[in-house]
C-alpha cells in the first residue's frame, strides 16, 4: 500500500492504538527484546504478515513527535526516519526525542521499532517504550533518578494507529459541466385552422451514478441534458399573398396595406405568408433556446442534481440508486 493515502482514498480505515497508554508500559526484571510494532494483534505486534499501520492527520500543519523509551526507539514516517532515541548509556533510561514535520491532510504509513538491551541481573533491567504526536511541541516528561521505573512518560498525546483496508480504485469521477443540446425538428406546415403554435419539449435530464466507496454513496452525475422546441404553422386563416398572389389591382393594394400594418396591429384581415408566420415562430423558438440555456446555467441546476447523493447501505444496486435519484 502506498506511503500517503489521502482521506478520501482510504477504505476501511480502522483504530487499532487509541493512545490510552504507552506502547510498552514500564516493566521491570525484562529479558533482551526487538520489537516492531507492525499493527498485529499478538503482543507488541511483531508477528509476520501484519497489517501495515498509519497515522491519521486530520489538517495540514505542523505536527510534533516524541519517542520515548528505555533502550532505543524510533519513529519513521512514509519511509523515512523520523525521530530516533538513543539507548547508549547513559541513554539507557527512560528519556525523550523529538522532532517535526509539515505533513499534509491523510494517512501516513508508519513503522516503529524498539530494543531493549540486555543487562545483569535481569531483575533490574526495565523496558519502556512510548511515541507521541501533537499540534503543540512535545512536554517532557518527568526523568529524574536513576530508574526508568521512577521516571514518568510525556503528558502529551500518545500516538494513535490505524489499518486501512485498501486504498480505493473505485473513485467517483470529478463534475463535468454538461451544455444543453437543443432539439429543434423541422417545422411541421398545414392547411388547418387555429393559431399557429412554438412548444417547448419538456427537459430530459440523463444521469448515471459513481460509487464513492469511502463515503458509501452513490454520487449522481448528469450525462445529458435535452430541450428543444416544436414548431406548428396552420395556414388555413388566410389567403398566401405569394402562393396565390393578388390578382386584381383592389387585392394588390388590400394585400400590401394589411401587410404592411403588421408592425403596428399585428396580423389582421385575409393576406398574409406561410414565410411570416414560419418566421414569428421561429422567434419563439430563439426565446426558448436562450431562456433553456440561460435557467440552465444560472439555476446552477446540474449542481443541485448532483448534490443530491444516495446512501449505498440503502440502495446496494445501482439501478435502485437511480431510481432513487430520479
Amino acid at each position: 500500500m502506498n506511503n500517503y493515502i489521502p482521506l478520501n482514498k482510504a477504505v476501511g480505515p480502522k483504530l487499532i492504538c487509541d493512545g490510552e497508554q504507552a506502547l510498552i508500559p514500564q516493566k521491570l526484571g525484562v529479558d533482551a527484546m526487538t520489537f516492531n510494532f507492525d499493527g498485529s494483534a499478538c503482543e507488541h505486534a511483531t508477528c509476520a504478515g501484519a497489517p501495515e499501520m498509519f497515522i491519521k492527520v486530520e489538517e495540514d500543519g505542523l505536527y510534533y513527535f516524541g519517542v520515548e523509551a528505555d533502550d532505543t526507539g524510533s519513529i519513521s514516517i512514509a519511509g523515512e526516519e523520523l525521530c530516533k532515541k538513543d539507548g547508549i548509556p547513559p541513554n539507557g533510561k527512560l528519556n525523550l526525542e523529538t522532532a517535526i514535520r509539515y505533513l499534509k491532510a491523510g494517512y501516513y504509513k508508519v513503522a516503529l521499532s524498539y530494543e531493549n538491551n540486555a543487562y545483569n541481573p535481569v531483575s533490574n533491567n526495565a523496558a519502556a517504550f512510548n511515541v507521541t504526536m501533537d499540534r503543540e511541541p512535545i512536554q517532557a516528561g518527568k526523568y529524574e533518578g536513576n530508574s526508568t521505573m521512577k521516571r514518568e512518560f510525556s503528558p502529551s498525546p500518545k500516538i494513535k494507529l490505524w489499518t486501512i483496508e485498501k486504498e480505493s480504485t473505485i473513485t467517483c469521477e470529478p463534475s463535468k459541466k454538461v451544455e444543453v443540446t437543443l432539439e429543434e425538428p423541422a417545422p411541421v406546415i398545414k392547411e388547418g385552422i387555429g393559431p399557429c403554435k412554438t412548444k417547448f419539449i419538456i427537459p430530459q435530464i440523463i444521469i448515471t451514478a459513481c460509487k464513492d466507496e469511502v463515503l458509501e454513496r452513490w454520487n449522481p452525475r448528469v450525462q445529458q441534458v435535452s430541450t428543444g422546441s416544436t414548431i406548428l404553422v396552420l395556414t388555413g386563416t388566410y389567403r398566401d399573398a405569394l402562393k396565390n398572389p393578388p390578382i386584381t389591382e383592389d387585392e394588390a393594394v388590400e394585400a400590401v396595406n394589411e401587410m404592411n400594418g403588421y408592425q403596428e396591429r399585428g396580423r389582421v384581415g385575409t393576406w398574409h405568408t406561410m414565410q411570416a408566420s414560419l418566421a414569428h415562430e421561429e422567434h419563439h423558438r430563439r426565446q426558448y433556446n436562450d431562456a433553456f440555456k440561460f435557467y440552465w446555467d444560472n439555476l446552477r441546476i446540474q449542481d443541485s442534481i448532483e448534490l443530491k447523493p444516495v446512501s449505498c447501505e440503502k440502495f446496494p444496486e445501482m439501478d435502485d440508486a437511480l431510481a432513487e435519484m430520479r
